[in-house]
């Protein structure tokens, strides 16, 4: 029963529902379009694969297994880029104002700041908010004990590209050369790369989170349509890279 409801769930809501659309409108359209009904079926397809967590494993695990926490992390500056928060109000942690990812990044910075006594540079760009995410990240640290006098914020970048250029900024000012880069594993490959080409000379990847399921066994659950959003974040991350080599080749 149990395995049943699980089936049915994932073919009825959305995106499975589409799959289930699509399947439905090829059969209709099987004698009246050949075309149009394989379209349809191609189409379910690629609804069924970019929603399922093999696909979606298959394509993250490459990102999130590109570099791995160091044994002894040190440097002169911990560097934190955000990566969204929530509008809203009556919060009583800025922590619950924070995305999943930036929250896992500050949490794992607080911690990190903590051990090695370095100060922390938390970049992030205007939230949908009266404050930046980086100062709402900023406020999260000093709840956890970080000493706010350590921490520096920047609100201005608003994508990857900027992060790295501001943040350069702000080491070439107070004289930090290595860094500590605290992102999502999924993200780090495109932060490494943007940061070295925007001037950094040694840039230690410090990656936090993970989504895939590490020598997990495969199991049908791994093959059923959800709205988990893993593989569009991997394409995403994927598409950055191209375009980045792209960009510095020519430039």
């Amino acid at each position: 029963m149990y395995l049943l409801k699980k089936i049915i769930s994932a073919f009825v809501l959305p995106p499975g529902i589409m799959v289930t659309a699509l399947a439905v409108l090829a059969y209709y359209l099987r004698r009246r379009s050949r075309r149009a009904s394989l379209a349809c079926i191609c189409l379910a397809a690629l609804t069924w694969a970019g929603s399922c967590g093999f696909v979606s494993d298959a394509l993250m695990r490459p990102l999130e297994n590109a570099y791995e926490i160091p044994a002894r992390p040190g440097g002169d500056v911990i560097i934190v880029l955000c990566s969204g928060s929530y509008p809203g109000s009556g919060y009583f942690s800025a922590g619950e104002a924070l995305s999943p990812g930036t929250l896992e990044g500050a949490s794992a910075a607080a911690l990190l700041q903590k051990k090695t006594g370095l100060p922390v540079i938390i970049s992030g760009g205007p939230a949908p908010l009266p404050e930046s995410d980086a100062a709402l990240a900023a406020r999260y640290l000093v709840e956890r004990g970080v000493p706010p006098e350590v921490i520096l914020t920047e609100g201005a970048s608003r994508d990857t590209f900027e992060n790295a250029a501001f943040s350069l900024k702000i080491c070439r000012e107070k004289g930090y050369k290595k860094v500590l880069l605290v992102t999502s594993r999924c993200h780090m490959a495109r932060s490494i790369m943007l940061f070295r080409k925007a001037g950094f000379g040694e840039v230690v990847p410090f990656p936090v989170g993970g989504r895939t399921s590490a020598g997990g066994r495969l199991s049908i659950f791994h093959l059923l349509p959800n709205s988990d959003s893993r593989a569009s974040q991997a394409l995403k991350e994927y598409l950055g890279l191209v375009f980045y080599r792209v960009y510095y080749f020519f430039l």
